[in-house]
């Protein structure tokens, strides 16, 4: 039941999603990827999110999984869309002894139960993404082993406009932050308007501060440049701030997570129902 295609050639992850396809990932890249977005789940008592869930089901499709079941994870892949068959096949995989990957199917099985009746695409550039996001992670990884066994990075390449920017951005509400991830051309350019605008905002501080000492005290005129002068230092500080962390994170290699897609899910266990909608993982 459980016999897949065993055609020539080692198992690849293939990219879906970019008009042009992409490059292959590397196969121990993506399980390494899954375990991280495996234990960011567990640490926050969750499942998986959308990118680690994709890359889980092209993960199986590497392992040359039955025609059908390729299908489903397949369409997963291009669009976050989970068909009928595709569930009913996890949750036959998820709690069959027999199968081999059966801890990666009962993972991603938790996710569609997750999602409720929400198993429609997630978005016409969901593939496309997601692709960026692993050539993002890709790149980090490379960097850091670099930085790890001491190597220098790559030389940059200019800047042609041959590549799209890679520009993604998350906001948690609960938390009332926003994530940001961007390409390091992108970067740069962000960064160098940011800090010129500090300076405008510096600059303007300076030009108010010195117009204020000059009206009588206590006047309103004065107190008005006072506070005028104390919003504008507050703005620049912000900016300033995000200044400072990506010459930190540039010049000392500072590690950082990519984001979560579009957004995470409460786990399964929290469910009243969920020993009739999901079986324990192994």
């Amino acid at each position: 039941m459980y016999e897949t295609d065993n055609s020539a050639g080692p198992p690849v992850i293939p990219s879906y999603g970019l008009p042009e396809r992409g490059p292959h990932r590397d196969l121990s890249l993506y399980e390494d990827l899954i375990v991280d977005g495996v234990m960011a789940a567990n640490s926050r008592g969750g499942v998986i999110d959308h990118v680690t869930a994709r890359r889980m089901a092209l993960w199986l499709v590497a392992q040359r999984q039955p025609a059908d079941f390729t299908r489903g994870l397949i369409r997963y892949a291009q669009s976050g869309a989970v068909t009928r068959s595709l569930k009913l096949q996890l949750a036959n995989y998820a709690r069959s002894p027999g199968y081999p990957h059966r801890s990666k199917a009962a993972r991603l099985r938790e996710y569609v139960v997750a999602r409720g009746t929400d198993l429609g695409p997630i978005g016409a550039n969901f593939g496309a993404i997601c692709d960026q996001i692993d050539q993002a992670d890709a790149m980090l990884a490379d960097l850091r082993e670099r930085t790890r066994q001491g190597r220098s990075t790559p030389e940059a390449q200019p800047d042609t406009g041959a590549h799209q920017p890679l520009v993604l951005a998350r906001r948690d509400p609960d938390s009332r932050t926003v994530t940001l991830v961007l390409d390091a051309a992108t970067a740069n350019i962000a960064i160098f308007a940011i800090a010129a605008h500090a300076d405008e905002r510096e600059a303007h501080v300076r030009e108010v501060e010195r117009y204020g000492r000059s009206l009588p005290e206590d006047s309103y005129g004065r107190r008005n440049r006072q506070d005028i002068a104390a919003h504008e230092t507050r703005v620049a500080a912000r900016l300033r701030a995000v200044e400072q962390a990506y010459r930190t994170a540039i010049d000392h290699g500072t590690a950082y997570r990519l984001p979560d897609l579009t957004q995470t899910f409460k786990s399964p266990e929290s469910q009243p129902d969920r020993q009739s909608a999901l079986e324990a993982e192994p």
